[in-house]
């Protein structure tokens, strides 16, 4: 129960960074969390359609997606 709420707060933190970032990449992310990988999360927010994954090049960044 811990894990989950620790991984949930993670989610809310990254969603933050990225609403406040649009176009961030996740080397940024990793830095701003003080964490080594992030896939897992990024997939997770993906998945619940709270951001989107654009590549630019050979350079990945994510995007909120903005409902209204």
């Amino acid at each position: 129960m811990k894990k989950q709420k620790s991984r949930e707060l993670l989610l809310t933190k990254m969603l933050s960074i990225i609403r406040k970032k649009p176009g961030i990449r996740p080397r940024e992310i990793h830095k701003l969390l003080q964490l080594e990988h992030s896939w897992s999360l990024r997939s997770t927010l993906i998945k619940r359609g709270l951001i989107r994954k654009e590549r630019d090049g050979v350079a990945v960044r994510y995007y909120p997606i903005i409902r209204g």
